[in-house]
């Protein structure tokens, strides 16, 4: 085997070796990207000034976009 076959077979196997592992992180991204916009069940948030914030009392149906 040739040096130019060699290279060509290591290109094609990272080509390869590329393109099966980017084609689960896309299906995890489209997945993740059909949960916006739904609704979310109640939570809490640390604020910055030493508190917890609970969305569902503070937040939920008061603003709008």
């Amino acid at each position: 085997m040739g040096r130019r076959q060699f290279t060509c077979l290591w290109l094609l196997l990272g080509l390869f070796a590329f393109f099966f592992t980017l084609v689960p992180a896309m299906a995890a991204i489209k997945e993740t990207s059909t949960l916006v916009g739904r609704e979310t069940w109640n939570f809490n948030l640390a604020s910055t000034q030493d508190r917890l914030i609970n969305y569902g009392d503070e937040y939920y149906g008061k603003y709008t976009t």
